[in-house]
């Protein structure tokens, strides 16, 4: 069994010292780090009622709401009822924090203190070719930072680092506390799933949210995402807050309006958190799939320049600089993208990248020589019908098609196929004629192909002028909601 946790929580009125017993394991009983002395004297109508008025909650408020609902006092129509007054009257930035770490103390929590070295960790919203971690998470720990990477998988378009990770030979995502932090000492990097029963709350309340239209409620969104980063518990993190047509949130607006709140909760747990907002309407790379896309970030980490591969380098190298920054390795975000341009230059990256997978038990000899893993049985060429400048490409198109050629998952207890994927051989900005191969798609599925490679012809549109070229990453948000154009010289 693990030693117990003990972890710090700091309220506006309470320091709170909190130990657990048996970490990491399933929970049978309601978790009762919450004060036993919290005033449970306001009735769940009356806290529901509050907020469909527009009322602002207290964060003693909250924090009884939460303890009660995982005790069994707050029933789940309640809850619903509540998170449907939050959806239609939002919460205050200060609500949203309290809510977010009422979240995370549900839960186990990670002490990293015996680990030597500043912790930095990133989270992306997710979309479809995003390998950035597979690249990034080594990048940063070559400059001696710890990387204490907990991750998910694919659940519909959006690709899941672990089941990546998981398309490794004998890769194994699935470390307890002890074996993580192990490697966080040894190597510096770790990329695992969630340890142990973090944030149950959450959970609870996502599997009512997704069924009664409260997902896109931009509180709820910052709680759910930030209270599962902020219980793995590193001193900083970056974020990286996508829109577009394969993001979940369409418009830079509302992306940034999200980044602004989980800036706000970061900063709230006395995390320094910094996001960028990134453009997510077509893929990142070339690559769309699990095999593929380690392909794609092997060649990266290799250095191998592939120009298809230049909107991936570019995000990886711009959160590395600010990982960097906050870590106390570089003055400023310029050096520090200069700084991750250098180890990807030099092997460094790709050296802990081995490092990194040979802890976690994964055959080096796969990733030494992606090209020699097995095929998909079936490989189809995507042609264009037209001629002129590939002017976009739609990245939720693409994605839908990754999952039906079996990358990807329509349900959770879905199996996915490591070799299935799909290669882009144009990307935006391409001249191409009629007849060109836009991209091959892999799939070991019968009678999925043809119908995936119309569909993904289809996403492709071809203009005869040529495009100007996307913002990939439009702007900075640091502590206080503060919104800053991105400066792109910064990439030059």
């Amino acid at each position: 069994m693990h030693r117990a946790l003990l972890t710090r929580f700091t309220r506006p009125s309470t320091a709170l010292w909190l130990s657990r017993r048996e970490p990491f394991r399933k929970v049978t009983q309601p978790f009762s780090s919450f004060p036993s002395t919290l005033d449970h004297s306001q009735s769940p109508s009356a806290f529901i009622s509050d907020k469909r008025y527009g009322k602002e909650h207290t964060s003693d408020e909250i924090m009884s709401f939460i303890d009660r609902y995982q005790r069994d006092e707050v029933k789940d129509y309640q809850m619903s009822a509540w998170l449907m007054a939050v959806c239609l009257k939002g919460m205050t930035p200060e609500e949203t924090a309290a809510l977010t770490k009422c979240m995370v103390m549900s839960g186990d929590i990670a002490d990293l203190s015996d680990v030597p070295g500043t912790s930095v960790d990133k989270h992306s919203t997710g979309g479809v070719g995003d390998k950035i971690s597979l690249i990034l998470a080594p990048l940063v720990a070559s400059f001696g930072l710890v990387v204490p990477m907990m991750s998910g998988r694919g659940l519909g378009h959006t690709g899941g680092t672990l089941d990546k990770l998981d398309s490794i030979p004998g890769f194994s995502c699935d470390l307890d506390m002890n074996n993580f932090k192990k490697i966080l000492r040894t190597v510096g990097v770790a990329m695992i799933s969630p340890a142990g029963d973090m944030a149950p709350v959450d959970k609870r309340i996502y599997a009512l949210r997704d069924v009664m239209s409260t997902v896109r409620a931009i509180p709820l969104q910052t709680s759910s995402i930030m209270c599962k980063k902020l219980a793995e518990n590193p001193e900083s993190l970056v974020l990286d807050v996508k829109f577009g047509s394969g993001a979940f949130n369409h418009e830079v607006e509302e992306s940034i309006e999200l980044a602004k709140s989980m800036v706000e909760a970061g900063e709230g747990d006395n995390k320094q958190t910094t996001a960028f907002i990134t453009s997510m309407d077509e893929p990142i790379g070339w690559a769309v799939g699990n095999w593929n896309e380690i392909h794609e970030s092997i060649q990266v980490l290799s250095n191998e320049n592939n120009p298809l591969s230049a909107d991936l380098v570019d995000l990886v190298v711009v959160q590395c600089g600010q990982m960097l920054l906050q870590g106390g390795v570089a003055s400023d975000l310029a050096e520090g993208i200069a700084m991750a341009k250098e180890n990807l230059k030099n092997g460094k990256a790709l050296a802990k990248f081995h490092e990194m997978v040979e802890a976690q038990g994964g055959s080096l000899e796969a990733v030494k020589d992606p090209k020699s893993y097995p095929a998909a049985k079936h490989k189809i060429e995507v042609t264009s019908t037209r001629s002129g400048h590939v002017s976009a490409i739609d990245a939720l198109a693409v994605g839908l098609v990754g999952v039906d050629l079996g990358a990807g998952r329509q349900f959770v207890e879905d199996d996915v196929d490591f070799s299935a994927g799909i290669e882009l051989l144009k990307k935006t900005g391409d001249k191409v004629s009629e007849g060109d191969v836009l991209a091959i798609l892999s799939t070991n599925r019968d009678g999925v192909g043809q119908v995936g490679a119309q569909k993904v012809e289809g996403a492709y549109k071809v203009d005869e002028a040529v495009p100007t070229p996307r913002q990939l990453i439009t702007n900075i948000v640091r502590k206080g909601g503060l919104v800053e154009a991105f400066d792109s010289s910064l990439l030059k």
